[in-house]
């Protein structure tokens, strides 16, 4: 095969391939963040279906007040269920909408990139509204530990003294004070020890979880998701 021939076969690869993410970003409907030149973005934006054979994409997005360019460079974020989209392209022309929306046409990407997300979305508590987490260690002592982060599946957390005595497979008693709900009980089991320093970072997989516990984790974790989404459009 000539060189030439090979070139060809990959452009046809990724122009396959980029067709599919748009029908799967449109399929679910995913909603789409566009941010234009690093400075204007505009979140809550969905694609908009067109007929015929124009391959530039329709995207509506709400009507923000403020000065929008004619044309520039956009990125273009798509949050689904299990993964993320992003791709960059240029921005063809922004024109009024009904009912406060408006619509921004750009380019056809060449390439659109697809990561995975985790099965469990890990959040970062919010230090002005922090989680706490209680350990219960040999001879019933109670630990004051720091949560790293937190998921429905599990959480991590930073301890200082005598960290030595855990090893994957430990199983251990948590209490969890979840900011704006109740305190919940877990059994967990130690997932890694990763030592840094004079602290160490533990992860640990939930082992033992109630259905009210795991209701309140995972309102919790989907409240901050959404914070953190606004703030840097993304999942961990």
């Amino acid at each position: 095969m000539k060189i030439n021939d090979k070139k060809s076969l990959i452009v046809l690869r990724e122009k396959h391939q980029v067709d599919r993410y748009i029908r799967e970003i449109t399929q679910e409907n995913m909603p789409v963040r566009v941010v234009i030149d690093e400075t204007i973005v505009l979140d809550d934006c969905r694609f908009v279906c067109r007929d015929g054979k124009n391959k530039d994409l329709l995207i509506e997005a709400p009507l923000v007040p403020g000065e929008y360019p004619e044309t520039g460079r956009a990125t273009v974020t798509c949050a689904g269920a299990s993964s993320l989209y992003t791709f960059e392209s240029r921005v063809l022309s922004i024109e009024l909408a009904e009912h406060r929306r408006m619509h921004v046409t750009v380019r056809f990407p060449d390439r659109i990139t697809k990561r995975e997300r985790r099965r469990h979305v890990r959040v970062q508590p919010l230090t002005t509204h922090p989680v706490g987490v209680w350990m219960v260690v040999a001879g019933g002592e109670v630990v004051d530990v720091e949560p790293v982060d937190i998921s429905g599946g599990g959480i991590s957390f930073m301890v200082t003294e005598e960290v030595s005595r855990f090893k994957p497979g430990d199983a251990i008693e948590l209490t969890i004070r979840v900011p704006m709900f109740d305190d919940v009980s877990a059994r967990a089991i130690v997932r890694n020890v990763i030592h840094l320093m004079d602290l160490t970072r533990i992860g640990v997989e939930f082992s033992s979880l109630s259905g009210d516990a795991l209701t309140t984790i995972t309102r919790y974790v989907a409240g901050r998701e959404e914070q953190m989404r606004q703030e840097a459009f993304e999942d961990d």
